[in-house]
This record gives structure tokens, C-alpha cells and sequence, in this order.
């Protein structure tokens, strides 16, 4: 469909090129504009001449010669999220309690969201012209699920409607120069042992254009009834699977395994030769490496930004990352002259003991679990908050801090920042 313009700059280049707000963009230099990346895509070239029509349906054309010190000014109506027509046994949007924040239960399965934001997708919603738009305009690299190579189990573990072969479809990919980071998530019982093996041995062809696989333990709340009855992982199949990723490491060192199976596994952090470049980030890869590499370069101003407060602190944390968090505190300890830190690790009652990563903290557990004393300020990751402030449960900061009243110091995931609430 063509695009519509939500809003245009005052003063922007379109504007004084007489495009308005609510005008329908058909095309620019004759290249049809159906989203936001086409707008990006075609809004290259020195010369920009639009075809619109304008809100009685009229047609209207516009000439914008770009220039670098000028935005182009044109703000486009939200772009409507391609769904997932998957029914994935694991997936844990179908395993969260209702009533959360609307955006939560969105599940989707779009190229563009891949490649801008690294959401990963299936593949199982694209038809042929999409894959050639993703060829013709270069949209790469995609972040994709694979989960398994074997396509019959790919279909018992997705339940999608139109289940392709995907290895067909990565090398399809490759061969139009697209790269990829894959992940699996490994569910006990279906994709790992022999099948995991089977999957990486896939992946290590040649012909693929993988930048990183990542390998991730199965996420499953207290809300399952009705659902496909799983197992969690344990600190045996753990090792096993950090054994099985190793296995293929030692020729093929893009394949990495989730922060979370180490310290279920009751195996120390890898160094950061392990994680290259940290591609696997945001699927918790290399988080609590990252956290204590940017510590270390950070710690004399936290240290510092603590001193001022000249009061104990508390610092809450997922069990996940106690470990890394514990041995952060003690460092700053030798160093802090006026304030002191203690550490606490808060279960996740509010989705369940199987879930232990720190963004997945809920204000309901921060308030009934920490053990603050009232002199005692605390420190909190800041991931259990979105963009807007928001907790997973709906409490904002401003609530957060009304009920703990008490200072409040968030610190990011990645200890690179902080501030006070």
C-alpha cells in the first residue's frame, strides 16, 4: 500500500517542497513507497521527485533536492507489523498472564523489524516477492529462528501454517548476499542432544551466510496451562549443551552459548575472546561478560557517584546474574569511603522459578521480596524498565520509587550508565 505521512517538519525540505501532512506518497523517482524503509531506501539520491496524493485524492507531484545539513522532514504513519501465523509450543508470549501491557502480547514475524530492531523471524511468513525485495534492497543482515534443521520437527515445534525448508530458504539468502545471526532455542526433549548436534552440523555449511548462531535454554513461566507440556533445563543438560556448542567452537567459533546455560550449569563466564564482537547481545550472550568488562572501566566514577550519597545501599538482582553482581559489590566495597553496598537476588514469583533474567523483573517482586533497611537506599537494573519508564507489571518509575520511598539508583545492564530516581 502506498504511504501515508503522518507528520511533516516545519521548515523541513519536504515541507517547503509543498508535501503535507496526511499526503499519500505513491512513489518517489518512480519506485513505488509502500513503508518506511522504502521511504528510507529511495530518499537517497540528490534528486527526489514524489508522486502523492493529496487528502481529497487528488494526485500531486513534488521535486525535494536533498541536502545534508536538512532532514527531509517527513514523518510516515506507523508501519503495520507483519504477524506470526507460527504456533510455537515454547513461545513465551502464550505463557504471560493477561492484563500486562498491551505491546507484550505482540507477536511479530517481520523482516523490516529484523533488521532494524534485531527482532528474529521465522521465515515461515515471507512469499517470494518479499524475498526478493530483501535481495533487491540489500536487507541484511536478518536475525532469524531457526530452532532445528530438521524440518518434521521444525513443524512439531513451530506449528506454522507454512512450515518451508529453511535451510533451502538461508541458502537462497546467502546466494543473493544476504547475512544472517540465527538462534536456537533449545527445548529439552525436542531440539537438543543429538538434534542440537545435527542442527549445528547444518548450520556449519559452507554455503550459508551465518554470522553467529545462538544457542538459548527455553524460557517457561508458571502460566502453562493448556499448553504443550514442558521440561525446564537442568544443570546436567546444561553442561551437556555447552559441551555440544564447544564441540563445534573449535572450527566454527560464531556459534555461542546463552549467558543463562554457564551459570545453570555451574560453569564460570567466558573471557571476552569467547563472545568476538558480542553479535548475540540482546538473546543474552555475553551480557555478564560485558557487564563486568564495562565495570572495570567504570568503577572508580560509580565508586565516586556512590560516595556522595554516604549511605548503605542495597542492590537488587535476578539470580542469574547474582554472581557477576556479588563480585562487582565486593570490588566497589574496597573502594567506597562513605557508603557500602550488599547484594540481594530476587526470585521471580511473578512468572515462575524457571525464570531468573533480570529483565524480566516485576515491581510486585521488588516491593514484597527486597529487604531494604530504612536507611538503605537501592540500586536497581535498569532493564526492568522499557523505553517509557514501564515496568513488565505496569508500574512506573515515579510509582516505583513513591512506594520503596527511599533512594533509588538504576543502573544499565551493561554498567555503562547510571542515574538517580
Amino acid at each position: 500500500m502506498p504511504l501515508l505521512i503522518a507528520e511533516v517538519q516545519p521548515r523541513s525540505l519536504a515541507a517547503k517542497a509543498g508535501i503535507e501532512a496526511r499526503d499519500t506518497i505513491l512513489s518517489i523517482n518512480s519506485m513505488p513507497v509502500n513503508d518506511f524503509f522504502d521511504l528510507e531506501y529511495y530518499a537517497n539520491d540528490y534528486q527526489l521527485d514524489f508522486e502523492l496524493r493529496d487528502t481529497q485524492g487528488q494526485p500531486k507531484s513534488a521535486t525535494v533536492l536533498r541536502q545534508s545539513s536538512k532532514a527531509l522532514g517527513i514523518g510516515p504513519e506507523p508501519h503495520t507489523v507483519s504477524r506470526c501465523r507460527n504456533n510455537c509450543i515454547f513461545c513465551f508470549i502464550d505463557q504471560m498472564p493477561p492484563k500486562l501491557r498491551p505491546s507484550l502480547y505482540l507477536k511479530d514475524d517481520d523482516y523490516l523489524y529484523s533488521y532494524v530492531f534485531g527482532n528474529y523471524i521465522t521465515l515461515n511468513n515471507l512469499n517470494p516477492a518479499e524475498i526478493k525485495r530483501i535481495a533487491g534492497q540489500h536487507i541484511s543482515p536478518l536475525y532469524i529462528s531457526v530452532h532445528t534443521t530438521d524440518p518434521a520437527l521444525r513443524g512439531k515445534l513451530m506449528r506454522g501454517l507454512n512450515q518451508p525448508d529453511v535451510l533451502a530458504t538461508l541458502r537462497e539468502l546467502a546466494g543473493s548476499g544476504i547475512d544472517y545471526h540465527l538462534q536456537i532455542v533449545c527445548v529439552p526433549g525436542y531440539n537438543d542432544g543429538g538434534k542440537l548436534r545435527e542442527t549445528l552440523r547444518d548450520l556449519s555449511d559452507g554455503s550459508l551466510s551465518t554470522l553467529s548462531v545462538g544457542v538459548v535454554p527455553v524460557g517457561l513461566t508458571r502460566f502453562r496451562e493448556g499448553l504443550t507440556p514442558l521440561r525446564p533445563f537442568d544443570e546436567n543438560l546444561a553442561r551437556e549443551t555447552v559441551a555440544i556448542i564447544e564441540e563445534f567452537r573449535i572450527q566454527n567459533e560464531n556459534v555461542y552459548a546463552a549467558d543463562e546455560l554457564f551459570v545453570l550449569a555451574g560453569l564460570s563466564i567466558p573471557g571476552p575472546e569467547y563472545y568476538g564482537d558480542f553479535p548475540q547481545l540482546e538473546n543474552g550472550i555475553g551480557m555478564l561478560r560485558l557487564m563486568q568488562m564495562n565495570f572495570q572501566r567504570r568503577k572508580r566514577a560509580l565508586a565516586k557517584e556512590l560516595d556522595k550519597a554516604a549511605a548503605p545501599f542495597l542492590m537488587l538482582t535476578s539470580r542469574l546474574a547474582f554472581g557477576t553482581v556479588a563480585a562487582i559489590a565486593e570490588d566497589l566495597n574496597g573502594r567506597l569511603n562513605k557508603s557500602q553496598l550488599r547484594v540481594q537476588a530476587l526470585r521471580n514469583d511473578f512468572f515462575g522459578e524457571h525464570i531468573s533474567v533480570s529483565g524480566l523483573l516485576t515491581a510486585s517482586d521488588i516491593l514484597s521480596q527486597h529487604t531494604a533497611a530504612t536507611n538503605e537506599g537501592i540500586i536497581l537494573p535498569s532493564s526492568i524498565f522499557n523505553h517509557e519508564g514501564v515496568t513488565l507489571d505496569d508500574v512506573s518509575q515515579v510509582e516505583l520509587k513513591a512506594k520503596l520511598q527511599r533512594p533509588l539508583l538504576l543502573i544499565d545492564q551493561f554498567c555503562e550508565d547510571w542515574e538517580w530516581l
